[in-house]
């Protein structure tokens, strides 16, 4: 295993009003500020989605010896829809399928939908499996893979996200989070179900306490959970803790380090 570096641990960064953090500069931050040769972009941190663009930001990563692993997509559609607004949901996620192949990107994030479903019908997981077969469609000519993160929603639980997994064919994978379940969902047991299908995990970094421990959960034994399914990729830091973000890669790095 490797660690890379999620967006997402630097988004104060990147969304400060004057002065943020470019993304064609994330690779050089990620090679010269935390030693590390991946990172895992969102997509609202692009600036720009034109081909100039894409091609000065695989230059800056191919200049730092960066590689760009996948893209974290966020869209304000609902993939539990049906009818034309499941069209419009796979339109929207599939607009980064060739942005993501041209930066040489294995994968794109979608996330699942259903955060306003209270009671999750048969129908819901039947629509949610055809518009992630039929994303998934359009993203095998070139090359990428769709994950599915367990994230909220529906991909809040890991029983729905295998079932709907099933239902669409076994078109896409998961992207494994050691740290989103909700509370009532059990962590390392969650983990290990959709950790067999895991094409990418983010590795969660919240607050760390006074004596420099992580006391939310258990980082060595996530770890050793993708390990045993025999994931063997990188661990892409995702750190939520607050305070000083880089401080917090930088923990992440040193107490991860420890575990491959």
């Amino acid at each position: 295993m490797k660690l890379s570096l999620a967006g997402w641990s630097l988004n104060e960064q990147f969304m400060r009003a004057r002065n943020g953090l470019r993304l064609l500069d994330f690779p050089k931050v990620a090679r010269r500020r935390f030693g590390l040769d991946a990172i895992e972009p969102n997509n609202i941190f692009f600036e720009s989605t034109s081909q100039k663009y894409l091609l000065e930001l695989k230059k800056c990563a191919r200049d730092e010896g960066v590689h760009i692993l996948n893209i974290a997509v966020d869209e304000p559609f609902d993939m539990c829809d049906g009818g034309w607004q499941g069209r419009r949901a796979v339109n929207g996620y599939a607009w980064w399928i060739p942005i993501a192949a041209e930066l040489g990107c294995k994968a794109i994030r979608a996330n699942s939908g259903g955060g306003h479903i209270k009671a999750f019908k048969p129908t819901h997981f039947q629509t949610c499996a055809e518009n992630f077969a039929a994303l998934a469609e359009r993203a095998r000519p070139l090359g990428v893979r769709i994950l599915m993160e367990n994230h909220w929603g529906l991909s809040a639980d890991p029983d729905r996200m295998l079932k709907v997994r099933k239902l669409s064919g076994n078109a896409f994978d998961f992207l494994a989070d050691f740290g989103n379940w909700p509370k009532e969902i059990p962590r390392y047991a969650a983990l290990k179900k959709i950790m067999p299908h895991a094409h990418a995990v983010h590795a969660k970094i919240y607050k760390i306490d006074a004596r420099g421990r992580h006391p939310a959960f258990d980082l060595g034994r996530c770890v050793q959970i993708a390990r045993t399914a025999g994931y063997d990729d990188y661990l892409g830091i995702e750190y939520e803790g607050g305070g000083n973000q880089d401080s917090g890669v930088k923990y992440a790095i040193r107490e991860l380090r420890k575990f491959i």
